[in-house]
């Protein structure tokens, strides 16, 4: 695809990656270390006064220097931030591969092992974003990639805030993927680590059913389904025989989705429960089942 633009600062842009609400990612080459990089153009709101967009951009930029001091293999690694033309610009790693969404889509639920894979691989990531204060606000499949090379990235930190900062957004404009977002957003909290928890375990309640538990037609209706709905049971698939191998995910599934968020295991806490869980799986002879899970 051609590029209206030719560079940003150093970056030569390649061609147009993909587009979403906040913002525009690019393929670029930067030609001082010789390699390829994405570039994301982060869109502020429509609507803002100049004075709450120039304080957005600067929020912008501190949230991307603070994501930039994330060192872990699940976590998008970021190279640079600058401004142009007024703009935050981010300067990523590049990733070859495919988002869990696309893989969703394409080839539906995943193995319990390559989901478990998934899971302890996440949530060492969020615990690394969350032990610098970066809270990513929009865990969902399509912001997760599986790379060419076997990692499990989350990505598009775009909407990202710091710890002590104000939401991105103007009252009352959600700002992330309603059917992964936790409870206490929808009643006006501000993200905490706690809601990347929630988030976390829609995806991976996702990744092995295939869809997320809480979608629905309607926005008010998937709002209705985070805030009252009971878990739905497995779906009933012909030749399943991963029941046994799924109970540590499963008891991890219904410690992350509690709608008390004080409740949530941490990052730290979740990847102990899921040891525990296999551990007891182990000691029993495969044969451990957890009831009363999604």
């Amino acid at each position: 695809m051609s590029t209206p633009r030719s560079s940003v600062g150093r970056y030569e842009l390649r061609e147009r990656l993909g587009a979403g609400g906040m913002g525009t990612v690019w393929h670029a080459w930067d030609p001082a270390l010789q390699r390829d990089v994405a570039v994301k153009e982060v869109v502020l709101p429509d609507g803002m006064s100049p004075e709450d967009h120039d304080e957005a951009r600067e929020r912008t930029l501190r949230e991307a220097q603070a994501t930039a001091r994330i060192r872990d293999n699940a976590v998008v690694t970021v190279h640079d931030v600058l401004e142009h033309d007024g703009s935050p610009w981010i300067v990523m790693e590049l990733l070859s591969g495919h988002s869990l969404q696309q893989h969703l889509d394409r080839d539906g639920p995943m193995p319990v092992a390559r989901v478990e894979e998934a899971a302890r691989s996440l949530l060492g990531g969020l615990k690394a974003a969350h032990s610098v204060g970066v809270t990513h606000r929009d865990v969902k499949p399509a912001n997760i990639m599986l790379t060419e090379d076997g990692r499990t990235v989350l990505t598009d930190f775009g909407i990202a805030n710091v710890d002590g900062s104000t939401a991105l957004t103007q009252t009352g404009v959600y700002i992330g993927s309603p059917e992964y977002m936790a409870p206490e957003r929808f009643e006006g909290e501000r993200a905490l680590p706690a809601s990347d928890l929630w988030s976390l375990g829609v995806t991976l309640y996702a990744l092995l059913e295939g869809r997320s538990p809480f979608k629905r037609e309607s926005i008010t209706g998937i709002i209705s389904a985070v805030l009252t709905a009971p878990m739905p049971p497995r779906q009933a698939v012909p030749g399943r025989v991963d029941e046994v191998a799924a109970a540590p995910l499963r008891a991890l599934i219904e410690a992350l989705l509690n709608r008390d968020a004080a409740a949530r295991p941490t990052a730290a806490q979740a990847i102990e429960l899921l040891d525990r869980a296999g551990e007891d799986r182990a000691r029993d002879g495969g044969t451990t089942r957890v009831t009363g899970v999604p």
